[in-house]
């Protein structure tokens, strides 16, 4: 198939698959954020922390060449691949072994989290018509939360039956059982050939071309508010009753994104969403509940950043680059987040508001300062 594939409607049930899928990639952060204490029991005094971490760090180094690896061997190539050497490590985590050896499966997953996280929005993207590319986008923009919603039910049924070992286990199990399913469904939505360049000439295109560099800036920026607000807004606020409702009102957030960005520009959603959120995060330091539709704000620019990959970017090649900056740079800001929010949790309400009041500001500036460079 053409490195282009237009299409006139939405292929809906293979955009549902390839969500689906986006749910087991998300699940591996899931799986060892929601395994944690039963983890440090199986192993005593090591830093069970860094086992989570361990799939981020590759996203770090290696999430804009992963855009150019997806580029040069087919979208669908590198779905199948992602699958296969995911599903294989997951089982293998299933089996007792030292924690050195599970730190180094972690790493490696992170391999295939990056090809699928790269990947997959590609693809759902190609599969979209014109009309309905930003709501698909919007849609792809919740795969983590939905994914963590749904193995918060689903591990803690794992741990009482088999423990850590057969949650690790059945995330392979369920992995590889959709790679037969994918291997006939998937189209070759990109050709194969499109020349691999070095590391440094990856970096030096991606953070010299704006359109491929604005959604991986407003999607860093919007990172390193989400998993922190959710841990440590609610106490901030002395709101507890906040923890569980302020995923939810972000992935609403999210979902809503795609449909705005039919109306207005992605670049507009995001730009906008960032300057809403840091009104309603100064509101919400007097006023508690204004933390949700906050939180709903900092949702949209979520999506309106996934929306802009293809507005910005019609070669699926160059979607695949957009979508490795996104996983570098989100990477990046999940792992500069947690820690700046937790230093500002020593100032009060003020320090944790404030901060976020900050982030959704540069949010306005940085992105909306590159995202106007793309435009032009």
């Amino acid at each position: 198939m053409a490195a282009r594939m237009e299409t006139s409607r939405t292929h809906w049930p293979l955009v549902a698959l390839l969500w689906a899928t986006g749910l087991l990639a998300a699940a591996q952060f899931a799986k060892l954020t929601l395994t944690l204490d039963a983890l440090a029991l199986a192993y005593p005094g090591a830093p069970v922390a860094f086992a989570v971490s361990g799939v981020a760090v590759v996203g770090v180094i290696g999430g804009a060449l992963s855009g150019a690896v997806v580029a040069r061997i087919g979208v669908r190539s590198a779905v199948l691949w992602s699958i296969g050497i995911s599903g294989a490590l997951a089982l293998i985590q299933g089996l007792p072994m030292p924690f050195w050896a599970l730190m180094l499966t972690r790493v490696l997953e992170g391999v295939g989290h990056l090809g699928l996280v790269v990947a997959l929005p590609t693809m759902m993207a190609a599969l979209a018509a014109p009309s309905d590319k930003s709501v698909v986008m919007g849609l792809w923009g919740t795969f983590f939360g939905v994914s963590y919603a749904l193995f918060a039910l689903l591990v803690p049924v794992g741990l009482a039956v088999g423990g850590i070992r057969l949650v690790y286990a059945a995330h392979g199990v369920m992995l590889l059982a959709l790679w037969p399913v994918l291997w006939r469904a998937l189209p070759r939505v990109m050709a194969k050939g499109v020349a691999m360049p070095g590391f440094a000439a990856v970096h030096r295109t991606i953070y010299s071309t704006p359109r491929l560099l604005a959604p991986a800036v407003g999607h860093g920026i919007y990172t390193s508010l989400f998993i922190a607000l959710v841990a440590f807004l609610p106490g901030a606020l002395n709101a507890p009753w906040l923890t569980p409702l302020l995923p939810v009102t972000n992935l609403l957030g999210t979902f809503s994104s795609g449909f705005l960005a039919r109306w207005v520009s992605p670049q507009q959603v995001v730009v906008g969403g960032f300057a809403a959120s840091a009104v309603l995060f100064v509101g919400a330091a007097f006023m508690p509940w204004l933390a949700l539709p906050a939180l709903f704000a900092t949702g949209v620019t979520a999506g309106g950043n996934f929306a802009a990959v293809p507005a910005l970017n019609l070669d699926p090649a160059d979607q695949a680059r957009a979508n490795g900056a996104m996983a570098q740079l989100g990477n990046v800001g999940t792992f500069s987040g947690t820690p700046l929010f937790a230093v500002a949790v020593m100032a009060g309400l003020w320090g944790v508001t404030g901060l976020a009041v900050a982030i959704c500001l540069a949010g306005v500036l940085f992105a909306g300062w590159v995202y106007g460079r793309a435009a032009r």
